[in-house]
């Protein structure tokens, strides 16, 4: 193993600790936010769906803890909303 490798493997064993301690395990997680994905699929904008998908995510991550110390969840639903505004304007000037 490389000392990137190393940093990297560690990194990431704290990053999926941490998330699973306030989100729960994906294999559940994963499902809740397929059931949404699901509505969002039929989205015939490619650029809208994905920031629909985005926002599944968190809505999904929001219901885990809907407490204050989850507001970069809400931050991040408003920035994916504020996304599509972006993509119409750049579609229809």
């Amino acid at each position: 193993m490389s000392k990137f490798t190393d940093q990297f493997d560690t990194a990431l064993e704290t990053i999926t600790q941490e998330r699973g301690k306030m989100y729960g395990h994906p294999h559940e997680t994963f499902d809740q936010i397929a059931v949404l994905q699901v509505m969002v699929v039929e989205c015939p904008d490619p650029r809208v769906r994905h920031a629909l998908e985005m926002i599944c995510v968190k809505l999904v991550r929001l219901c885990q803890d809907p407490t204050p110390a989850n507001i970069d969840n809400v931050i991040d639903i408003a920035g994916y909303a504020r996304t599509i505004t972006m993509v119409w304007d750049k579609e229809y000037e």
